[in-house]
């Protein structure tokens, strides 16, 4: 059995180029190094670094999203219902409400007449034949079916809503499968597919919310609306939402800005879901950032489908009420907690087949687990993060069937790639799969899974080439130890918001270690007083640096320590100081 690789610690390269221009735009040294080990070009710069909306590309520039808009204000005059089928994830239940929120509260559709269809995790991801199903049970004649967040893969289930008489309009953002778009589809609004300008990178609620900004117009030429009707433009919060947690690239422009605009409005804490988060967690009276939502609001919107029912978060997010929403808030507090407690037992049975798995020689991973398989998806990142190899997840469904959750891990993989290379070869192997490259889902036989296994290795490699990866945490160099104090986060704060593919900065450093501790329920996370090489004193935590309490602390006071961390408030009895996240600590 082979140990856990350790971690490495590299630093990024700034780009010269790009480090000269965000000088110019008046951006600190320090800032300028971050923009500039995040891109590579000064095209666009200064729309990345200075996010607006009136940056953003326009709706008419998504291919068929004026068919779309046709079809759906067509459906809206037609008095019948009208469908929402979307996926039940963060981003399809903040699709979901983009969606209804749009047709009832400004369009003027009565809320009896548009249905919502959440899929759920059990049954697969997609429009799955159990979501058809559910359509095709609604006495109600339907004017429109309109997919958001998914779709684009399911050719089979929109062909038996088209047979049953029933148009669907498909909106989503995932890769298109190599036959293209839907041919039973009324419409397909994906910027994914060939001939679409739109920036590719943009989750699946924000095309929902262009869709929709795009009906809107329609129905001002149409006289339905006043030319002077609300612009959905207060819709933005949850598309922010949506778009955070989906992880898509917060490099793009188009996310940036909307992300952004996004944040203001949540910060205002005017909705009634917004008032609720504020009041279960007030993230220690600092604004909400991109962060934030990631780990605190998404976690318990997507715990609802792992452990209970989506329909509780789509429920919080339209809630008309704060004590409504707490309500539901508090339901979904405590799926959270369930779902904690079931990925911690589905987590240790995973790194053990793990540790089996692995040699220094490895390219991915993908294991069997008992199990939730709503929680799948988490294990594949952990486990991913510790190795530093793309992973898949599975667990066992219905009719012996094993349902799998990928995360890349290693930038520049394409999972859904990998995916599309192995059906390539064993055209048989999949039920279904889809995704995009940082994430993919699939579901395939549970006796095919020694192959799948051994050709998602081989396709993986083939995408990485002849080396296999190391984990590895890149970081932004080091900052000099008078840098350390709580100004640093105002100064980052500046480049908000970050995510994938503009990530939060990270620094390394040398230091000793003063004194540590361990806390937590568990006993897991470390304490530490640090001790910089000019003597100045700074506090830290390192959170899970031990796998249980009963192992033995691999640090001592006076370690040399050559640490990556992020930089961080700490706000405690009405004094905040700065404190060190670590991400890692290695002995030197």
């Amino acid at each position: 059995m082979t140990a856990t690789p350790q971690k490495q610690i590299l630093n990024r390269t700034p780009n010269r180029e790009v480090y000269h221009k965000a000088l110019q735009l008046g951006l600190s040294d320090l800032l300028s190094r971050v923009v500039a080990s995040r891109t590579e070009s000064t095209d666009d710069l200064e729309k990345i670094i200075f996010p607006k909306l009136q940056h953003l590309q326009p709706p008419s520039q998504l291919k068929n999203a004026d068919l779309a808009a046709k079809l759906i204000a067509d459906a809206i005059e037609s008095e019948k219902l009208i469908v929402l089928a979307t996926d039940y994830d963060t981003d399809g239940v903040t699709s979901a409400w983009v969606a209804f929120m749009a047709l009832t509260e400004y369009f003027g559709v009565p809320k009896h007449r548009v249905e919502q269809v959440i899929g759920e995790r059990k049954t697969g991801y997609g429009i799955t034949d159990d979501v058809v199903n559910r359509i095709l049970a609604i006495p109600q004649e339907i004017a429109l079916v309109i997919s958001a967040d998914q779709g684009s893969s399911d050719e089979a289930r929109i062909a038996r809503l088209k047979d049953a008489g029933i148009p669907v309009c498909v909106t989503d953002h995932h890769q298109m499968p190599v036959e293209g778009v839907p041919a039973s589809a009324a419409c397909t609004v994906n910027p994914q597919q060939s001939g679409c300008e739109y920036d590719k990178t943009i989750a699946g609620c924000f095309v929902i919310f262009l869709v929709m900004a795009q009906v809107r117009q329609e129905l001002i030429q149409r006289g339905v609306l006043a030319s002077d009707a609300p612009s959905l433009k207060n819709l933005m919060k949850n598309v922010a939402l949506g778009t955070v947690a989906d992880s898509v690239s917060l490099k793009s422009i188009n996310n940036r800005a909307l992300v952004l605009a996004g944040l203001k409005q949540i910060n205002q804490f005017s909705d009634a879901a917004w008032q609720a988060m504020r009041e279960l967690n007030n993230n220690n009276d600092f604004d909400y950032d991109a962060e934030f939502l990631g780990f605190q609001v998404a976690t318990r919107i997507n715990a609802a489908s792992r452990v209970s029912d989506v329909t509780t978060a789509y429920r919080f997010l339209t809630a008309g009420s704060s004590d409504e929403a707490l309500m539901y808030l508090e339901q979904l507090d405590q799926d959270n907690n369930n779902r904690r407690q079931q990925q911690q037992e589905m987590l240790l049975e995973a790194k053990e087949h793990a540790q089996a798995l692995y040699h220094p020689n490895r390219f991915s991973m993908a294991i069997r687990l008992q199990g939730n398989p709503g929680i799948q998806g988490i294990i594949a990142s952990r486990i991913g993060e510790r190795y530093g190899l793309p992973t898949v997840a599975m667990t066992e469904v219905e009719d012996n069937y094993l349902a799998g959750s990928g995360r890349g891990i290693i930038d520049g993989i394409d999972l859904r790639l990998a995916f599309q290379t192995i059906s390539d070869q064993f055209p048989d192997m999949f039920k279904s799969f889809g995704g995009h490259s940082g994430a993919a889902g699939c579901m395939i036989r549970a006796q095919d899974f020694e192959q799948f296994q051994t050709s998602f290795e081989a396709a993986i490699q083939q995408q990485v080439g002849d080396t296999s990866p190391l984990p590895t945490i890149m970081t932004d160099g080091e900052i000099p130890p008078e840098y350390l104090t709580p100004q640093l986060i105002a100064e980052l704060q500046k480049l908000e918001p970050y995510g994938r593919e503009w990530p939060k900065p990270v620094f390394s450093g040398f230091f000793t270690l003063q004194n540590l501790r361990a806390v937590g329920q568990d006993r897991t996370h470390l304490t530490m007083d640090l001790l910089t090489q000019n003597d100045h004193l700074v506090k830290s935590i390192f959170f899970n640096a031990i796998e249980s309490s009963q192992e033995a602390i691999p640090y001592a006071i006076g370690d040399h320590l050559h640490i990556a961390y992020v930089p961080a408030l700490n706000n405690f009895r009405g004094q905040t100081t700065l404190q060190l996240r670590i991400e890692t600590a290695l002995k030197v």
